[in-house]
Parts: C-alpha cells; sequence; structure tokens
C-alpha cells in the first residue's frame, strides 16, 4: 500500500482551539497517510499525548541570550536554527507534503518552497491576526501554497477577497468522545461558592483582546445580581487583568477565573447554564460546538463563526458589540423568554464532530 507522508507544524502543540483540532484530526486519519508534527514549542498536548506517528519538538528556551545566538547564526547560514532542524527533519522522514497549522508561520513556507515541498496552509485567523504579521512573509505563504484550507466560511470569504481561489473549506470539528463528564456540577458550583439560584455563563479560551475579556466589567451593568461569569482558560498577566481584577474586586462583580482545568475542563464547562462567547473577532471557536455538545445555550457578538453555526432555538447573536445589547439576549435566556432546544444544540455539534467531517481530510492529504 502506498503511503502518504505528511509534515505538520504547529506552534505551540499546547491546547489552542487549532492545536486541539489538530491533535484531533491526527488520530482518526487514514491508515493510508503516515504523520509527522514538529512543534515550535514544548506544549503539553502534543509533548505528553501525541497522536503522530512520529513527533518532533523544539526544545529551545527563546530568550534574549537565544536571540543573539539566532541572529549570529542566520548572519552566517542565511537560516535560523530552527529551520535548521526543521531541514534536517524533512531530510530524515522525507515529507511529501507539509502542513502548517495557521497563518503566523511564513518562515516555513519560505523554507518549504526552497525545499520544493509543496504545502497546505491552514487558515485559522481573521483580519487582527493579519496585522500581526509583515507583508511580504504573509503575501509568500498564501501566492505559494498549493491549498489554503479555511476553518470556517467567513476566514474562506476574506482569503478569497484577497483574490486567492485554491481554498478549502473544512469547517473545525470536535471529538465527541472525548467529552466526559465525571463530576457533579452541584459539587463544583459549591466549591466555587456559587449560590444555589444563581445563573452561570462560562466563558473559555486564552486571555486577549481579540476574545473580548475586558468587556466583561461593563457587562455586569445590564445583569441581575445572581449572574454568575467563569472564565475557564489560561490568564495573561497583563495590565488588562489588573483592570478586571481591580474592578471585580471593588465593585463587588460575581467573576470567578477558574483557570485551564485541562484533566477536568468538562466538568466545569458542564456546570454553565449558558455558555457566552464575547469575541470580537473568533474564525470557528471549537469550545462553541463543545458547549452545544453539553446542551449548552449559546449567546455572543457577531465575531465571525458563531453566526455559521447557531440556529433558532439554540441561543442568539448580536450584531454589536455593546455590552448592553449582548445582556439583553442572555436576560431572556435567563428569564427563559427564548425557547431553546437542548436536542438541537447537541445535534448541531454533532454535525461538526470528527466522525462527519473525517472523509474529507483523507481525501485532500
Amino acid at each position: 500500500m502506498n503511503q502518504s507522508k505528511i509534515l505538520f507544524i504547529t506552534p505551540t502543540g499546547g491546547r489552542t482551539g487549532s492545536e486541539m483540532l489538530l491533535w484531533y484530526l491526527l488520530s482518526r486519519l487514514s491508515g493510508k497517510i503516515k504523520t509527522a508534527i514538529y512543534t515550535r514549542m514544548n506544549g503539553e498536548l502534543f509533548a505528553n499525548h501525541s497522536t503522530a506517528d512520529q513527533t518532533f519538538i523544539n526544545h529551545a528556551k527563546k530568550g534574549f541570550i537565544y536571540g543573539i545566538y539566532e541572529g549570529l547564526y542566520h548572519k552566517l547560514f542565511k537560516i535560523t536554527p530552527e529551520e535548521k532542524k526543521v531541514e534536517r527533519i524533512q531530510r530524515k522522514i522525507k515529507a511529501d507534503k507539509w502542513y502548517l497549522n495557521t497563518l503566523t508561520m511564513p518562515e516555513f513556507a519560505k523554507l518549504a518552497h526552497q525545499l520544493k515541498v509543496p504545502y497546505f496552509l491552514h487558515v485559522h485567523e481573521l483580519v487582527t491576526i493579519y496585522d500581526e504579521i509583515k507583508y511580504e512573509p504573509f503575501k509568500f505563504q498564501l501566492d505559494n501554497a498549493e491549498k489554503i484550507i479555511c476553518c470556517s466560511s467567513i476566514v474562506e470569504t476574506r482569503i478569497k477577497q484577497m483574490g486567492y481561489q485554491n481554498t478549502i473549506l473544512l469547517h473545525s470539528f470536535i471529538d465527541t468522545e472525548k467529552i466526559s463528564v465525571k463530576q457533579s456540577p452541584n459539587l463544583i458550583r459549591e466549591q466555587l461558592n456559587v449560590p444555589v439560584d444563581a445563573f452561570i455563563w462560562v466563558m473559555s479560551g486564552s486571555m486577549n483582546l481579540r476574545k473580548g475579556y475586558d468587556l466583561l466589567p461593563d457587562l455586569f451593568q445590564f445583569l441581575p445580581k445572581n449572574t454568575y461569569i467563569l472564565w475557564l482558560g489560561s490568564v495573561k498577566e497583563t495590565g488588562v487583568l489588573h483592570y478586571i481584577r481591580q474592578r471585580t474586586k471593588l465593585e463587588k462583580l460575581n467573576f470567578i477565573e477558574i483557570g485551564e482545568k485541562s484533566d477536568e475542563y468538562y466538568d466545569y464547562l458542564n456546570i454553565a447554564d449558558g455558555f457566552v462567547l464575547m469575541a470580537r473577532e473568533d474564525p470557528f471557536p471549537l469550545v462553541m460546538m463543545e458547549a452545544a455538545f453539553l446542551q449548552k445555550p449559546i449567546v455572543g457578538y457577531n465575531s465571525g463563526g458563531i453566526s455559521e453555526f447557531i440556529q433558532e432555538g439554540m441561543g442568539g447573536v448580536v450584531d454589536s458589540f455593546n455590552p448592553k445589547d449582548l445582556s439583553e439576549l442572555m436576560l431572556k435566556i435567563q428569564n427563559q423568554s427564548i425557547k431553546i432546544d437542548k436536542e438541537k444544540l447537541k445535534n448541531r455539534a454533532l454535525e461538526f464532530d470528527i466522525k462527519n467531517q473525517i472523509g474529507r481530510w483523507d481525501n485532500i492529504f
């Protein structure tokens, strides 16, 4: 049997949405496809639970001294130490194709081109991320990709608006077999000192301004006192975090930082009465589908993929970024003036289960 070999390159190897998707994908690809992964950081997901046939991890600790070393190395050899490492990996495994997981690694598009290895570019980002990548590398990776995989319709629209027609729309997916709830929601609520009559909204993700977590304090102005909002995810220690913590303390807001809770993630997600997405921009968040599978009503700003996913009876989307508008929708769900169809939520999530998506991925590889 002829096997195609793919080298998957990913930014952190941790539990980001794009990397969880890749982790699911590698566990289910056809036996006709040999997989190798290179992760640019020692993230615990692929370091400890890799699903690829071969795993290569960059253990270099980047910092000031490494930056000097990298600069000198590049000046001497016209290539970075990391690029040289990936070149050695390619010579060793002789991958037929590379897969670049996210837009954030344009240097590997250039390296693939130099090595004459065709590559797929998987785009999980919208325009705010474009602003973080330099002009020429950004253009190069799109110009030279064999295929541009887009995780949602809005992502594909933005790529096509730049003139690229070699796109494939493959919505992000989840693996519902991985969603396991073991702890009692009431017990966890008690441990968090949340009153029995409280309505809990859960948010999830990594803290950054794109996710809209800075809008939380203003949202509480329009919600009843028995409303709690819990943040499930990593904490980024910046001035914005201090701003939120100070307002939470001084205004006595019912906001709780839960943390990542990697091993208990679904137990904590399951304590929600509803799931709220406050992102200003979000292509097609995995946690939205996970919440739907757990039959949680979903609300959010019209930030991207949420409007492709939400249907009548599942919650709702507001066409602004005004906390007052979002709070009005949240109150309608809390007051049960919007009918929620829990079976529809679960069935919609199942449409984006990996079992229903994997055939298309096998075909493109």
